[in-house]
């Protein structure tokens, strides 16, 4: 059963000013472009925005804790905040840089959303948050123990923030708060770690190991957020796409060639390989043990059914196909 938190019904009206944090990234853009027809946005990330990439709104290059975030909240008045402003433990910043975004910013972006009487939040978290293990459920339901920072101390910021939105929904209810926690996001535009590890021309894959996994395309989770964002429901989602397939199969779908690894020389091997064939430390057990997620209740609630399937999925990340935006 999911959790889900029962909250208030407010109703988001076409032209609310929503703010989107993480605006310089991948997803954002995809999302953007479709909530501008709608509704006026406001974009702010730490980072600079891409060049030759355009936000359809102002944006602010600001970091989330800093005062000038509370400046946007008294000139703009939000209505919503899409906080898809997560720093992965894969990103090139030190672990005290990326507590300070994703733990000590987040804090204060829900300080913000209450003091300014923000209606609805949306919170992207991640499934890495569950923690890859070999006793674990084979379909993973939203109430289960938050685990990966036992074995890996890096993803702990990634949970302290999911945990911290999760905390802020309890003792807020007037305001509306989905937290979503989505499968591996795969695409052509994004640059996320999985995304980059598929688009190499050589791809390890542990021997003995060919987990099964699930995949969601960027246009899905971009449709996903949308509907949390104009649905009066509250509660944390997982959100997956259609069916799982071993990661074998996963790389010849998106034109790979397997490099076999054994385990017990995997962090040495793929530490050395190019930048797009590298497996980070932490992500080692996703490519050893099934995590599974089971996204019945998100479907059922928000009446999301995936309009790119997983092979689609696969094939768009370097960009060889059309995929419809759905």
């Amino acid at each position: 059963m999911a959790v889900e938190l029962q909250g208030p019904e407010p109703s988001l009206e076409r032209g609310s000013t929503i703010l989107v944090t993480g605006a310089a990234g991948g997803l954002a853009s995809i999302l953007s472009d479709q909530l501008s027809e709608d509704f006026r946005l406001v974009g702010v990330d730490p980072r600079a925005m891409p060049y030759g990439r355009n936000f359809p709104g102002p944006f602010h290059t600001i970091d989330y804790t800093h005062r000038k975030m509370a400046d946007l909240f008294r000139r703009y008045s939000f209505s919503a905040v899409l906080h898809l402003g997560r720093v992965a433990a894969t990103a090139r910043i030190s672990r005290s840089a990326r507590y300070n975004v994703n733990v000590l910013g987040t804090r204060n972006l829900l300080m913000l959303v209450r003091k300014y009487g923000v209606k609805r939040v949306v919170v992207f978290s991640t499934f890495h948050v569950y923690g890859a293990h070999q006793h674990n459920h084979l379909h993973l339901k939203e109430d289960e123990p938050l685990r990966a920072s036992q074995i890996f101390p890096e993803l702990s910021d990634a949970i302290e923030l999911d945990n911290y939105a999760r905390t802020f929904s309890l003792q807020y209810p007037e305001v509306s708060t989905v937290i979503l926690r989505p499968a591996n996001v795969v695409g052509s535009r994004i640059r996320n770690e999985i995304s980059q590890l598929l688009r190499g021309d050589y791809v390890p894959k542990l021997l003995g190991y060919d987990p099964m996994l699930q995949f969601i395309h960027e246009n899905d989770v971009a449709r996903a957020l949308r509907l949390a964002l104009d649905s009066s429901k509250s509660g944390v989602y997982n959100v997956a796409g259609e069916g799982i397939v071993p990661w074998s199969k996963a790389i010849e779908l998106s034109g790979g060639t397997i490099i076999p690894v054994p385990h017990v020389l995997a962090y040495p091997i793929l530490g050395a390989l190019s930048p797009l064939s590298r497996i980070p430390k932490h992500l080692i057990d996703y490519f050893r043990y099934p995590v599974i997620v089971k996204d019945a209740t998100f479907r059922r609630d928000f009446g999301f059914s995936p309009s790119v399937s997983t092979v689609e999925s696969l094939v768009s990340v370097r960009g060889k196909v059309g995929v419809r935006s759905g």
